[in-house]
């Protein structure tokens, strides 16, 4: 437990078990303590530095007689020991014993008298069990003594264990009570706890070589080539006659997928094609991905997403991402740890309580930020190994999901409340104390409610957004600001009309008015201009209705009451039309011919998804318009052909937006993210949208161009936080898109045997 240190003529001598050594964490400083407990005792001992002096302790006589010791008086003896604990923190303590005094009245030098009194059968008898150390001071050399000592040095290593387990630990009380508030946010002790990561971290090549196998690379996703592997690499790595005899080259491998995914007739099967073919070859994955965006992505994401989820626990085959339930409350840093990867830059967490249009799916909801990182890698090069899919699972409200005897998650209404809040916010904590402050975290199809106030509670302390507010509302900006290039006019010059009040609605009526405002108009004009339906009708002030929420009330009109679509577009005269209700058919004929009166070119957004959900669809738009309209979907639609020409609808998908921010975001090191952010990557959009493409009636660029369009908007993110001071890697690049494309993913497989050179 502890050892005892004798100092004699500058000699220390130890005995006892083998220390540990220190750590920063546990080690103090002895002299500091030592001063401590003098100050504790109300003295202070005076130690004698003369090296002639053996003795390692000091005598204070509080007798009344001379230097001579007296009959019938006590002895007391005040020794000074440093002792050394299992840490190898070193501690002095006063150890004060009493003995009676001998019948002496003859002067000895201190040699002569220990020798009579080692040698005097009256003295104490010696402790003949315990085997006690030499050279210790011959006033501790009996067993009353000794146990003294003992006893005393065992109190104070348990006091400095006490210590030092209140430093450690986030509760000083019991190890239940230990492991109950282990993780808790809110503990005191919690501000103070080390991090296991603090800072940026490099380029994220973490490959250790050596430390991996034939059988990991051929079995592991991530360094697998499948057929892909040469016959020298086969036979180096010894997984030779693992794989049939013929090597094939990558874009052979693309092509055999391409085939398999040919042969399958239901998106949902293709889509489970494309997830276990990701489980089994990452690279060959976002290859296959990559070989037609415009193609693959609405199968690994929006509308076929919609049904995986709807169907997740049915098709629920291979573990993706982290599962964290409201039962691990308290435990949420530990549950994190069991990750494999400690190199996470990007998190994308939902709740499950709004997946797209479809309404609470619960855990079902895992393929949203599931298929959200498969796009952060095909469309911004992020890296796979540091993205990190998260559902926290709170449960579901959804009766048919709960009586789902496959169900995946768990079966309980869902938390609300001060229990939900704790949650979400030791979540928060746990992920910055896991992977760092500027490790992103994109909200995802959080309600409505929660998705407000969570935003406005963690957008300035943490590197969050929500892209179902602010992903949607700045590729609905860039849209807006690409058709006005058509009309040659600003967006201060329109007025517009929302059906739909919710996140996406609201998010993009802020960017709007945010916009407006550079362009030069006041906040309150720039208010009248934007009006918003929702079920109750046109947000104005003390609508009799009621319904109207803080958010709602920011775009609230002094108008009397309108109940009806129609009616509002006939009263409010809008040029641009915005739906984002997911109330599927909700722009009739009558509502689309209304606004081809009202306007010779109306602009049309149908952005809600999944397809079913669409306002409208483009062959809808284009008919009842007679073709005049800029249409713009969330979901993708055929081209259409109206009056011999032929409109190619653009798809206003978040994908624009989204993994550029993120891109921009984690190669700038920024610790949270601005709404001026969003303006920023909405206008860069809008630059990149040529003419050719608004000839064909497209507000997008193609989605073939979609990797070099993130990239885009990845610089001019980087240039603005540099700008503004957000940015934290230094030092600051010089030719920042060069920098961005260092950090992206490769999609060539890389050596699979380490290159070796002469010496």
């Amino acid at each position: 437990m502890y050892s005892i240190l004798r100092r004699c003529s500058g000699i220390r001598k130890t005995f006892g078990p083998t220390p540990v050594y220190p750590t920063a964490n546990n080690s103090q400083s002895p002299s500091s303590y030592s001063r401590g407990k003098e100050r504790e005792l109300g003295c202070y001992t005076k130690r004698n530095s003369n090296s002639n002096n053996n003795n390692s302790h000091e005598r204070e006589s509080q007798s009344c007689c001379s230097s001579r010791v007296c009959k019938n008086h006590t002895t007391t003896t005040t020794t000074t020991l440093e002792y050394e604990l299992s840490n190898f923190a070193k501690l002095t303590t006063r150890i004060t014993t009493q003995s009676a005094a001998e019948v002496d009245t003859s002067p000895h030098t201190d040699t002569e008298t220990h020798r009579d009194r080692d040698s005097n059968p009256g003295n104490i008898a010696l402790a003949t069990d315990l085997e006690l150390p030499k050279g210790l001071p011959l006033s501790l050399s009996s067993r009353h003594h000794w146990n003294q000592l003992q006893s005393s040095l065992h109190a104070l290593h348990h006091q400095q264990q006490q210590q030092q387990q209140q430093l450690r630990s986030y509760s000083s009380t019991s190890e239940t009570n230990l492991e109950d508030k282990m993780s808790k946010p809110d503990s005191k002790l919690d501000k103070y706890a080390q991090r296991d990561r603090l800072g940026l971290w490099g380029t994220g090549d973490n490959e250790v070589v050596g430390s991996l196998s034939g059988f990991t690379r051929l079995l592991d996703k991530r360094y697998s080539k499948g057929l892909a592997f040469t016959h020298e690499e086969r036979q180096q790595l010894g997984i030779h006659g693992m794989l049939p005899y013929v090597v094939r080259e990558p874009s052979e491998q693309v092509e055999h997928c391409r085939a398999l995914l040919a042969r399958l007739d239901q998106d949902l099967d293709k889509y489970m094609y494309l997830i276990s073919l990701s489980e089994r070859n990452e690279r060959l994955f976002y290859n296959v991905l990559s070989s037609d965006i415009g193609y693959m992505m609405p199968l690994v994401y929006t509308p076929t997403v919609g049904l995986a989820c709807q169907r997740y626990s049915l098709i629920h085959q291979n573990a993706k991402g982290m599962f964290i339930s409201i039962k691990d409350k308290g435990h949420i840093y530990d549950v994190l740890k069991n990750w494999p990867e400690t190199d996470v830059r990007a998190i994308v967490v939902t709740d499950g309580e709004r997946i797209l249009g479809l309404g609470d799916l619960g855990a079902n909801g895992m393929g949203i930020p599931v298929g959200k990182l498969s796009l952060y890698t095909a469309l911004a090069g992020i890296k796979p190994s540091q993205c990190l899919p998260i559902t926290l699972d709170v449960g579901t409200n959804t009766e048919s999901i709960l009586e789902d005897p496959l169900y995946i998650g768990l079966r309980e209404r869902r938390a609300t409340g001060d229990l939900y809040d704790e949650f979400i916010d030791e979540f928060m904590h746990a992920c910055v104390r896991r992977f760092g402050q500027n490790c992103l975290i994109q909200f995802e199809d959080f309600a409505n409610a929660n998705a407000f106030r969570l935003l406005s509670k963690y957008r300035d302390s943490f590197c969050t957004f929500n892209d179902d507010i602010q992903g949607t509302a700045s590729v609905a900006v860039a849209g807006l600001l690409a058709s006005l290039k058509i009309k040659k006019t600003q967006l201060k010059d329109n007025t517009l009309l929302f059906l739909g009040a919710g996140e996406a609605a609201l998010g993009i009526a802020n960017l709007c008015l945010m916009a407006m405002k550079v362009e030069g108009l006041t906040e309150e004009e720039a208010k009248a201009r934007i009006w918003m339906v929702d079920s109750r009708g046109v947000i104005t002030r003390d609508r009799p209705k009621g319904g109207l929420t803080e958010h709602k009330l920011h775009f609230a009109q002094l108008h009397e009451p309108i109940d009806t679509l129609a009616e509002a577009v006939r009263k409010v005269r809008p040029n641009v039309l915005i739906g984002a209700a997911a109330q599927g058919g909700a722009f009739n004929q009558e509502i689309l011919e209304l606004m081809a009166d009202i306007n010779e070119t109306p602009i049309i957004f149908a952005l809600s998804n999944p397809t079913s959900k669409a306002e409208c669809t483009a062959e809808e738009a284009y008919t009842y318009t007679k073709g005049r309209c800029i249409f713009a979907s969330g979901s993708p639609f055929a081209p259409v052909t109206y009056n011999n020409k032929k409109f190619y609808p653009g798809q206003g998908n978040n994908s624009y937006i989204f993994p550029g921010v993120a891109l921009g975001v984690l190669c700038a090191g920024m610790l949270n993210i601005p709404e001026q952010v969003f303006l920023v990557a909405a206008e860069r959009l809008a630059e990149l949208v040529s003419k050719d493409d608004l000839a064909k009636g497209s507000l997008y660029p193609p989605l073939s161009s979609i990797v070099s369009c993130s990239m885009a908007i990845a610089e001019r993110i980087v240039e603005y936080a540099y700008k503004n001071g957000l940015a934290t890697v230094r030092p600051e690049p010089v030719n920042k898109l060069a920098f961005i494309k260092a950090q992206m993913y490769d999609l060539d497989y890389p050596r699979s045997v380490p290159a070796t050179y002469k010496m």
